[in-house]
């Protein structure tokens, strides 16, 4: 089952935000929550679709789209089908004039930035409304961790060790994740090959073997003896 809006994860400047979307580039539609709002700036980039039975060997440039658009209902217009139908786009920035940013990550969420963590909160639960959700306690949320959204209306907590970091992170703390990472990669690393070489000097005499076990076919054994 697919849904529109499949997450959620607070970032640390505590103004901004992502919101899992199924398919972004599928679902750009999502854009005309901002109709209302006019567009400064746009930093959109444009492919042409690779045809079916082209060669592997064409390559099909990355282009900076420089049309403006006053806003986004007008950038969805010039998306339709039938004006734009072997192009897919992928939006890098699109920000408004009262401050608000909109970024894509392709296939996977939109980041969007806004002012206030007042209007950060307003803004969740009117994008979350419209897909059917209930509103939720946004300020309950712990920032950096993702929350699954669940029919029933609740949040799921997304269980990992590692919480990763934003574009809003310090160098320092940044740099401590990265020591932290580093940390933890070297310790599974010598616990793998402690392990290894436990099993690996295991010796197993045939003399101690009891003769019902000698009797057993090792799985996919079609000749002799499974000893």
């Amino acid at each position: 089952m697919n849904q529109l809006i499949t997450n959620i994860e607070l970032l640390s400047n505590q103004k901004s935000f992502r919101l899992g979307i199924s398919n972004t580039a599928e679902n750009l539609w999502f854009l005309l929550h901002f109709k209302e709002l006019e567009i400064l700036n746009t930093e959109i980039y444009y492919q042409q679709y690779i045809e079916f039975r082209a060669s592997k060997k064409v390559k099909y440039p990355i282009r900076r789209l420089v049309k403006k658009f006053a806003n986004t209902a007008d950038f969805l217009d010039y998306l339709t089908p039938s004006s734009k139908p072997s192009r897919r786009f992928l939006i890098k920035e699109i920000e408004f004039t009262n401050g608000w940013k909109v970024k894509e990550q392709p296939q996977i969420y939109f980041t969007i930035h806004t002012n206030l963590l007042e209007e950060r909160n307003t803004l969740i639960n009117h994008l979350i409304n419209s897909v059917g959700y209930d509103p939720i306690a946004v300020d309950s949320l712990q920032l950096n961790i993702t929350y699954y959204f669940k029919a029933s209306g609740s949040l799921e907590e997304y269980k990992s060790e590692i919480i990763l970091p934003d574009e809003f992170w310090s160098e320092e703390r940044l740099e401590k994740w990265k020591e932290d990472v580093n940390k933890k990669d070297n310790t599974e690393e010598v616990q793998d090959d402690n392990k290894g070489n436990s099993e690996e000097n295991v010796f197993v005499s045939t003399l101690n073997i009891s003769k019902e076990f000698t009797g057993i076919k090792l799985e996919g054994w079609t000749e002799g003896d499974p000893f």
